[in-house]
């Protein structure tokens, strides 16, 4: 019985996902997107691949502004397969658990690696130099995201950065009223939460510096279940950094890149 490729319609057809998904940590934007999807607008679209009445796999296709593609996969090798022989993978990430699965992207341009780690209660010391930045602060969040290269941040302009301090709830480390060092309380799902964008300016590494802002957003956020975040396999000060702060490796996820230069 050959596999089958079906667009998310409706209610029943999430509700069906939402039971196959294991509730796994590296899931979690599969699993934040779906329970929050409006089949009428937004920028994410699921897909399942679908064997008799069985779902064998599921992918998330987040747009953004700048029309790179984040893909988020679940599911066996054959439905990953699938997944790719059905859909433009140009100006797109791929996102998935490493299960001796890289020859599935043989025309990827890079393939890095990357951990899936989790902080099962979170706590933390809350540091007076770690403040919550407004958006007043846009200038100096944007002057040090900048410098993050490799990412989407040295192509934002200073109205993007101003949106994120709108939106998102970031803190930073602040060293003489200077900004050296900053991180995002990302999306929650149920009692789950995710630390994003954590970057410090190279002239203040080493430092602890993005030790005590997570800290911080853990001593503020102990009240949730978990705590989640992605890292570099490679960025072995940034790994250590989180384990201090009582994170663990759940899992050794795939960063496929298709065209974007982006890198985790």
């Amino acid at each position: 019985m050959s596999l089958h490729i079906k667009q998310l319609g409706g209610w029943y057809d999430k509700q069906r996902i939402l039971k196959i998904l294991k509730e796994d940590y590296d899931n979690f934007y599969i699993l934040f997107d779906l329970e929050n999807y409006n089949f009428l607008i937004g920028s994410s679209f699921f897909y399942y691949a679908k064997e008799g009445n069985e779902i064998k796999g599921v992918m998330l296709i987040y747009y953004h502004s700048s029309g790179i593609r984040d893909i988020w996969l679940s599911g066996d090798n054959e439905a990953l397969s699938a997944f790719l022989d059905n859909f433009d993978r140009e100006r797109s990430v791929f996102h998935l658990r490493f299960n001796n699965n890289e020859n599935i992207f043989k025309d990827a341009e890079k393939i890095y690696h990357e951990y899936c780690m989790v902080n099962e209660k979170p706590d933390g010391v809350t540091y007076k130099e770690v403040k919550l930045i407004s958006q007043d602060y846009y200038k100096d969040y944007g002057r040090l995201m900048s410098q993050w290269n490799g990412t989407r941040f040295p192509r934002m302009t200073e109205d993007e950065f101003k949106n994120i301090l709108n939106y998102s709830t970031v803190y930073g480390y602040f060293v003489d009223g200077q900004l050296v060092s900053a991180a995002t309380m990302g999306a929650t799902w149920r009692d789950w939460f995710v630390i994003s964008s954590v970057f410090t300016d190279p002239n203040h590494r080493n430092k602890g510096y993005a030790s005590k802002v997570v800290s911080t957003i853990l001593g503020n956020y102990n009240h949730l279940g978990k705590a989640i975040l992605y890292v570099n396999k490679n960025n072995d000060s940034a790994i250590n950094a989180y384990k201090r702060n009582n994170f663990r490796i759940y899992s050794e996820e795939l960063w496929v890149d298709y065209g974007t230069g982006l890198i985790p």
